[in-house]
């Protein structure tokens, strides 16, 4: 285990020992860490470390009663601060890893961050439905950690591709895509798919035009062999 993966790790008991794991999904790029390290992908097949952690807070009211991860975090050496601009939670480790939250934006909803009950201010954004609820707990190192299946985390990656602002982080989610995708189930891929509204599948289907791969349909009913 690297020393990055020793920080990870050390942020996944944070939240085990205080029973916020349950609350919680892993939605980054660290869920390809989790992926690989419990076979629910072959390992190597991500090149991956970056320098984020992503949660999306799945009830901004639970747990109750309420916790406060911000002092508890602090308590274990971990600094905490806000963003600057919109207000969020962060949580840094001493290696640099930064912890941030999101939380689903439902109906009619216009605020742009809510305070949860975990004691985290929360980023909302909407779109994060696939990830919130097309997802599976899994042993990590004896941690109960939710990610979302690896099906909808690339769905999810292609609808946004064409939206992110920073064209390296564009290009590192191609390159997640483009190794993940062969290795994914392809009738919940497809059931996936025949859910997505026009809006996503167009997103979708633009983002296999401008990136193919030869052995893909983006009607998701051609997949290599693994």
């Amino acid at each position: 285990m690297t020393e990055i993966e020793k920080e990870f790790f050390r942020v996944i008991k944070l939240f085990a020992d205080n029973d916020c794991l349950k609350h919680v999904v892993l939605i980054g790029s660290w869920a390809e860490h989790i992926y690989q390290n419990t076979e629910m992908l072959p390992n190597g097949i991500t090149a991956l470390k970056t320098l984020d952690i992503d949660f999306l807070v799945k009830n901004l009211r639970l747990p109750q009663p309420p916790i406060n991860l911000e002092s508890l975090a602090i308590g274990e050496g971990f600094a905490v601060d806000n963003d600057s601009l919109l207000g969020t939670t962060k949580i840094r480790t001493g290696s640099r890893l930064e912890i941030e939250f999101l939380i689903n934006q439902k109906g009619a909803g216009t605020e742009s961050v809510y305070r949860t009950a975990l004691g985290v201010t929360a980023q909302a954004l909407r779109g994060l439905d696939l990830l919130l609820y097309e997802t599976k707990t899994i042993d990590y190192l004896g941690a109960e950690i939710t990610v979302p299946i690896p099906e909808a985390y690339i769905i999810h990656k292609t609808i946004i591709n064409a939206t992110r602002n920073n064209e390296t982080k564009r290009e590192k989610d191609r390159v997640s895509i483009h190794s993940i995708f062969p290795h994914l189930n392809k009738e919940k891929y497809s059931l996936l798919l025949d859910k997505a509204t026009k809006k996503q599948r167009k997103a979708i289907d633009d983002f296999w035009l401008e990136n193919p791969m030869a052995t893909f349909s983006s009607k998701a009913i051609f997949f290599a062999d693994c």
